[in-house]
């Protein structure tokens, strides 16, 4: 798939090179679509000590610039975003009397997108990569003994546009799968996560290309 994503964008920055782009300011605002669930743990020892469950997400926020490049009825887009956003999860210990513990996990990282796709009069369909290079990471989490950090410098996602065109606005609506699941960044001493759901996103945003 990391290869796939490689020849799109060479793809891309072969037809960039010829093109005509407009450059300026994007804003965008979202949330994880992935609702609340448990999260199934595979104990190292013969007996498991904690509940873990995902909580949800309050918002994800992001600023940047946008390219666009309109070549008759198709389009190239790319944007360069620092984007942040909260993922929430809770911990019920079985050893304690207490009800479960809230964390939060903040995520910092910088986005490209990259979208080639149709022009529908003002309107535009458009599809492509997504890369994400994580800036910072700050865990609540963290404070357990048994946190590990295991996050990784580049993940990858893919990302479905649909957007209209006004003037110099753009206003789109954008999907992101992900391809790493929610828990890759962190573990729980030795014990495995049995969870492969991402923290996929839906983001509604607004830029402007001059």
């Amino acid at each position: 798939m990391k290869r796939s994503l490689n020849l799109i964008l060479l793809l891309f920055v072969a037809v960039s090179a010829h093109a005509q782009w407009t450059i300026g300011p994007k804003a965008s605002f979202g949330v994880v679509t992935l609702r609340p669930t448990q999260i199934e743990i595979m104990p190292t020892t013969d007996y498991l000590t904690y509940d873990f469950e995902y909580m949800g997400n309050q918002s994800i926020r992001s600023l940047g610039f946008m390219a666009f490049n309109n070549i008759g009825p198709i389009y190239l887009q790319t944007e360069v975003l620092a984007t942040q956003y909260d993922l929430e999860f809770s911990v019920f210990d079985y050893k304690s009397k207490e009800g479960p513990e809230y964390y939060t996990e903040k995520y910092y990282l910088i986005e490209i997108p990259v979208a080639a796709g149709v022009n529908i009069g003002k309107f535009k369909l458009g599809l492509g990569p997504v890369f994400e290079f994580n800036i910072d990471h700050e865990s609540e989490l963290s404070s357990m003994e048994s946190y590990i950090p295991i996050e990784k410098t580049v993940e990858y996602g893919f990302q479905w546009m649909a957007g209209y065109r006004y003037s110099i606005f753009h206003f789109d609506i954008r999907y992101v799968n992900k391809f790493n699941s929610v828990v890759e960044s962190f573990r729980f001493g030795y014990d495995e996560f049995k969870f492969n759901k991402p923290a996929n996103r839906l983001t509604l945003s607004v830029g402007m290309a001059f």
